[in-house]
């Protein structure tokens, strides 16, 4: 019924300004709940026809108080009534005793700053990398709101917002280098994040429901490199000569294709994780434990840290293994394929352009895979819970894979 009063015995036996103020909840005819709201009065102060204090000096903080909760009660009922969500004695009291209003308190919060508290909310359970595609999340929808001249809320997501958002990150989003348009892979994470913005705000009951059965986070199959044995063992091979800097950032790119592991996962290593040759650690990412026999290459690239990993920025390591590989002579010509809404753009790169630190993994799958291991124990140490997800590492040519089945038919 969404009624509440407050109320005091005007038969107390109770003296001065000493009986208490009571504020009772009806959820039915039936059934109801009375609160001791902590405030005591006399008799005099208490206007029975309103069913509230008097405005008087004598009691000025004691109204004060009352108000407060005056306001406090209105405030759940309101959101429970104008949600249609029943509110039963059990609920009033915890919200009213509590004054825990989580649930709904997020209402006098912009569509930002919602974002804004998502992410904050998030940094406690998800890696940094997500942390950072929530920021360029919110990056993408203020370009937007700036590019739309609209001031985005939650009453506008909806699927015609969903068309134009993606439209605008295809064709005219400008990144950093001044080229405009994002590639569908890019705009399929966008989407992907803000549904799960919306759909974690949608079940903690911060926002009203949203249809998003429309919101498509398209994934495309995208040509990414790996490095073969041989272009490894040549960057492992390099002389460095008095840049501390890129032999770390070598020695991270060694352990990284022996090991398969993540970029976030090789920072952690420490000789605690290392027994009998098996470099033993829990994912970061999945939380997934995984045990990886060490092979040699990698072992004497953490032996020159003592068994430590060598420590190197993401952002640097990035930069500085393409100088690595153009040392190396990767050279060889590599023709990628992207769409970007409905057009396909084809670029020509060197091999080297394309190192960063996702091919250390990329390589270790896809050369294992070559030499025969099984897929289920490649899996194993690479920490992926599905073979579709695997198999989308495994970079091989048209011309390995024919030699691959040339072996496998004896040909």
């Amino acid at each position: 019924m969404y009624n509440f009063t407050f109320n005091i015995n005007k038969n107390s036996k109770k003296k001065g300004a000493k009986i208490p103020l009571k504020i009772r909840y009806y959820e039915s005819r039936d059934k109801r709940i009375q609160i001791d709201t902590g405030i005591k009065i006399a008799l005099r102060h208490w206007s029975d026809s309103k069913k509230a204090l008097k405005n008087t000096s004598e009691i000025k903080d004691s109204y004060i108080e009352f108000e407060r909760q005056n306001r406090l009660a209105q405030k759940i009922v309101n959101y429970y009534k104008e949600n249609k969500k029943p509110l039963t004695c059990t609920k009033f009291k915890y919200h009213f005793t509590s004054e825990d209003l989580t649930e709904f308190d997020h209402e006098q919060l912009t569509f930002f700053e919602e974002l804004d508290y998502f992410i904050e909310n998030k940094k406690n359970s998800v890696v940094p990398d997500v942390i950072k595609d929530y920021k360029t999340l919110k990056k993408h929808l203020l370009c937007y709101e700036s590019f739309d001249n609209t001031i985005l809320d939650f009453d506008r997501i909806n699927y015609a917002f969903y068309q134009k958002w993606c439209d605008f990150l295809a064709y005219h989003y400008e990144k950093k280098n001044g080229e405009l348009g994002l590639k569908n892979n890019s705009i399929g994470k966008s989407v992907k994040n803000l549904k799960a913005f919306l759909n974690h705000s949608i079940r903690t009951n911060r926002i009203k429901k949203i249809d998003l059965s429309g919101f498509v986070a398209i994934q495309e199959e995208v040509d990414h490199i790996y490095l073969n044995e041989k272009e490894i063992q040549i960057i492992s091979d390099l002389r460095i000569c008095n840049d501390k800097e890129l032999e770390i950032v070598r020695d991270f790119f060694i352990i990284g294709c022996y090991t398969g592991l993540r970029f976030s996962d090789i920072s952690r290593i420490k000789p605690e994780y290392i027994t009998n040759g098996l470099l033993s650690l829990r994912q970061k990412k999945t939380s997934g434990k995984v045990v990886i026999p060490i092979r040699r290459p990698a072992l004497k690239a953490l032996a020159r840290y003592n068994f430590y990993a060598p420590q190197v920025n993401s952002l640097i390591f990035n930069k500085r293994i393409k100088q690595l590989g153009k040392q190396a002579e990767i050279n060889s010509m590599v023709e990628l394929e992207y769409k970007k809404g409905v057009n396909k753009e084809v670029k020509m790169y060197k091999k080297y352009e394309l190192i960063s630190s996702h091919t250390c993994r990329r390589s270790f799958c896809t050369n294992t895979y070559l030499e025969g291991i099984d897929v289920q124990l490649i899996m194993k140490i690479s920490g992926h819970k599905t073979e579709k997800a695997f198999m989308r590492y495994l970079k091989i040519s048209s011309l390995e894979a024919a030699y691959k089945l040339q072996d496998a038919w004896g040909i």
